[in-house]
């Protein structure tokens, strides 16, 4: 079963995250802050870190150069959501060693592109039963 780490300090973007993600044999774990989805991931070992740029504690570059620099995690993907996209803010991610910075706000198929192209992990929407989607597909 693969394991994605949501961190994000807003409730309501932490589900509407978790609605893009379900789909069966995937474990979606949550954090507020980057430090204790630092705890998290070490004891978990995620097969993603999906977290924000803006975080309390340990923003999502610091998370990201903590997740690196340990032996046990330095191979986990990191992906950033950020409202913002001027140059600097992408270097100073893609320097903490993110995999990917997506722009907020962000739509299900970029989200899923992004997390199958850096884990390997395919998610799709959760539909109601019997929903004209549900069915089409």
């Amino acid at each position: 079963m693969k394991t994605i780490l949501l961190v994000n300090e807003s409730r309501v973007t932490l589900e509407l995250i978790k609605v893009y993600l379900v789909v069966k044999d995937v474990r979606v774990l949550e954090a507020r802050d980057g430090a204790a989805a630092l705890i998290i991931a070490r004891a978990e070992r995620p097969d993603l870190i999906l977290c924000d740029l803006r975080l309390p504690v340990l923003d999502g570059p610091g998370l990201c150069r903590e997740v690196r620099a340990d032996p046990a995690l330095w191979k986990t993907p990191v992906i950033i959501l950020s409202s913002e996209a001027d140059r600097e803010t992408l270097r100073a991610c893609r320097e903490a060693g993110a995999h990917d910075v997506l722009r907020k706000p962000i739509g299900p198929r970029e989200l899923h592109v992004a997390v199958w192209r850096h884990a390997g992990i395919a998610v799709g929407l959760s539909l109601p039963a019997g929903s004209k989607l549900d069915r089409a597909g």
